[in-house]
């Protein structure tokens, strides 16, 4: 006999008509976009390459996805935030969720244009339970903060200068130099303090763009390579093609670590918080924001991070967990900390461009 509904008596209709209701209600949530949204996020980091990139997924990325099951992928672009982001935006095509330690002069060169995240004000409220104000802006958490600093391969120098004054003088100190392309503030205000600014005011201190370029040209004809990225601020002074010349100061202390004897001076050196930030037009903006979160609230994290590279964390427990040999040579160590000079990214934000291009044809010419 073919099945009908007429067959079945009328409670039996209303339990079948319930049911299929029932059915049809949890197909529905099934395929809606809030059931969707229950998947497990996929996040793309940018970060800076070895030994940097293994150890934010070793101690940061590593932990953070065994507790939230989210999928996490790290990428290498080392200096190049800005100018990678500017592309993606034009095309339209955003690939990177997350910036891993975005250099202070670029992430305030990023907000401006548009290109990074403001954060949410509950994230920030929550953060700020866990980190002092001082690292915490609109944009996201201070991190890696690291000194550029002056140094020296000690086999190949027998008299290495003391400071950035001293580093630029040429005669006194001879050899083979080198220096980070990619960041003109950074070159541009240390040859303010070769050329006489103290360090303590170059926070507020309008750099003078022809007194600077022309500090600079006087010690080009002794500059080598000009690094662009931290394996190769390493490679510079392990192979030899540099004497002496500025440098990150965890990838300095990393280089007599590989064994390469080193001479690592913080006077007059450069004080540069990096910063976690997410990237302006991420589709997984709340889940970037979740694991910023969970970096500011684990202080233990942070301090097997900063012990593996050498570069300071925001939470101030942190330095709990760090071995005194290890906190002596982070940016954050009184000692270090009250020798560095921080440099002026307001006036950098304002004269964006002028200082690029002239910064690339110095490096041309």
């Amino acid at each position: 006999m073919p099945f009908s509904n007429n067959s079945l008596s009328p409670w039996r209709r209303v339990g079948l008509g319930a049911a299929l209701a029932s059915l049809l209600l949890g197909s529905a949530a099934c395929s809606s976009p809030e059931g969707a949204a229950q998947a497990k996020p996929s996040l793309v980091i940018a970060s800076w390459g070895n030994p940097f990139t293994a150890a934010t997924k070793t101690h940061l990325v590593d932990p953070f996805v065994a507790e939230t099951g989210f999928d996490v992928k790290i990428v290498d672009a080392p200096g190049k935030y800005v100018a990678t982001l500017e592309s993606q935006k034009q095309a339209n095509k955003i690939e990177w969720d997350l910036l891993d330690s975005t250099s202070g002069p670029d992430a305030y060169i990023a907000y401006d244009k548009g290109l990074i995240e403001k954060m949410p004000e509950d994230v920030k409220g929550r953060i700020l339970e866990a980190l002092p104000q001082s690292a915490v802006t609109d944009f996201g958490i201070s991190w890696s903060s690291l000194g550029y600093i002056s140094a020296c391969s000690t086999n190949a120098v027998a008299n290495c200068p003391a400071n950035t004054t001293e580093l630029f003088d040429t005669a006194a100190f001879p050899g083979t130099r080198t220096s980070v392309a990619t960041s003109p503030l950074v070159n541009l205000s240390l040859a303010e303090v070769a050329a006489g600014v103290p360090v303590e005011d170059l926070a507020t201190h309008e750099i003078d763009l022809e007194r600077a370029f022309a500090t600079l040209k006087k010690i080009k004809p002794s500059m080598g390579t000009w690094w662009s990225s931290g394996d190769q601020n390493m490679q510079v002074f392990a192979t030899g093609e540099a004497d002496m010349g500025i440098s990150y100061s965890g990838r300095a202390y990393a280089v007599d670590k590989q064994g390469t004897p080193m001479t690592v001076n913080w006077d007059q050196g450069l004080y540069n918080p990096g910063f976690w930030n997410v990237v302006a037009g991420s589709p997984n903006s709340a889940a970037s924001w979740q694991f910023i979160e969970w970096i500011a609230k684990h202080p233990e994290a942070e301090a097997k991070w900063a012990e593996a590279l050498g570069y300071s964390v925001p939470n101030p427990k942190a330095f709990d967990f760090l071995p005194a040999d290890v906190a002596s040579k982070l940016a954050d160590f009184p000692a270090n900390r009250e020798v560095l000079g921080v440099m002026n990214y307001a006036w950098y934000v304002k004269n964006y461009k002028e200082v690029n291009d002239r910064w690339q044809e110095f490096l041309r010419g």
